[in-house]
């Protein structure tokens, strides 16, 4: 049935590539941390009232391709990582447009799924006007940014739908920045205005500063998820105006900013995966959004009835964000550097420097 429904799918719309994978749990409340670590063995699995994991369906919903190393890659990862651990049957789709995500939407929650998950923050009104439709269906759209006055108006208050997402990774990115910098001159670049990447832009000066406050902090929208060749060529025109630091978060499009920084010899930080590998004389180090072990975290929850709607957020402290290896970048940075860089890592994590 999901073979067939699948390729009505893809001829209906032109576009997805349909792919199996699986899922798995973890105790909801506990901070998540990183795949890797998280291995906990499944449990309350055998209680009278939950559900048995393995009668679990759930699916990605995509707005690109899982090897972009970046945005879409730890959407799969998320449930490679349910998959390894729990063994159920679930699904994803990628390089899903705008105007279709309703009604991908719409297929899976009359196939009954426990879990939707809809990645990114563009396919907010497609979601929110789809799960009022099915109160059955769990959806968590992949978002990220703490509710206060400003953003209230922004979050709908619907029983069967969840914003996810990790919040204040801008701080970290910037504090590790100030301290790389040798020009005191430091830019950020997202791809376009919206929550799940303002969010991040937003708190760049504010980590600039607790490390470096002689630093210039530039930050600045592309305008594009997908066109590497402009990221490159804004990312060159920073560095010809003597910005030796630089970073992103624009999904593939990012891959030219690290491009760029490579080949003018600045350091670069990578974002949402590991990318040391994509450009590994700039990229020092690689702060990601820890989305394996937050779904798993939220997947726990539907699996034990302690659903959460609304904005389920994952600060540093929740281990919502994490940092990659060095990659031998210890040894080449000046010692003062890698220590100062490795005490603010601490220190944000534990709360010292203020409460992200």
């Amino acid at each position: 049935m999901k073979k067939l429904l699948a390729l009505v799918m893809v001829m209906v719309l032109l576009i997805g590539t349909l792919a199996i994978v699986g899922c798995d749990k973890k105790e909801e409340g506990t901070p998540t941390q990183p795949p890797t670590d998280a291995a906990t063995e499944p449990g309350g699995q055998d209680g009278p009232d939950e559900k048995d994991a393995s009668e679990m369906k759930v699916v990605a919903l995509l707005s690109g391709v899982i090897t972009d190393n970046g945005w879409n890659q730890i959407a799969y990862e998320s449930v490679k990582n349910l998959h390894d651990k729990y063994g159920i049957e679930l699904e994803y789709i990628e390089n899903i447009a705008v105007s279709d995500m309703a009604e991908y939407i719409r297929t899976y929650a009359e196939e009954d799924y426990d879990m939707v998950i809809i990645h990114g923050s563009q396919f907010k009104a497609s979601a929110e006007e789809l799960a009022v439709q099915y109160p059955d269906t769990k959806f968590c759209i992949s978002y990220g940014f703490r509710v206060d006055e400003s953003t209230a108006d922004q979050v709908e208050d619907i029983a069967n739908l969840a914003y996810v997402g990790p919040v204040n990774m801008g701080v970290l990115i910037g504090a590790i920045m100030g301290i790389l910098t040798d020009n005191n001159k430091v830019v950020f670049l997202g791809g376009q205005d919206i929550p799940a990447i303002t969010d991040i832009v937003s708190g760049i000066e504010e980590g600039v500063y607790l490390t470096n406050e002689d630093c210039q902090v530039a930050t600045d929208y592309l305008g594009t998820l997908t066109d590497a060749d402009l990221a490159k060529e804004r990312t060159l025109a920073f560095i010809n105006d003597g910005y030796d630091v630089i970073s992103a978060s624009a999904n593939s499009a990012q891959l030219g900013c690290l491009y760029a920084a490579e080949e003018k010899g600045v350091y670069a930080l990578g974002f949402n995966g590991d990318q040391y590998g994509i450009a590994p004389d700039a990229v020092v180090l690689s702060v990601m959004r820890n989305y394996p072990a937050i779904y798993e975290d939220v997947f726990n929850s539907i699996l034990e009835d302690k659903w959460e709607s609304g904005m389920v957020v994952y600060t540093l402290k929740d281990n919502g964000t994490i940092v990659s290896d060095w990659h031998g970048w210890e040894d080449k940075l000046p010692q003062e550097k890698v220590d100062r860089i490795k005490e603010v890592i601490e220190q944000l994590y534990a709360g010292t420097l203020g409460d992200y």
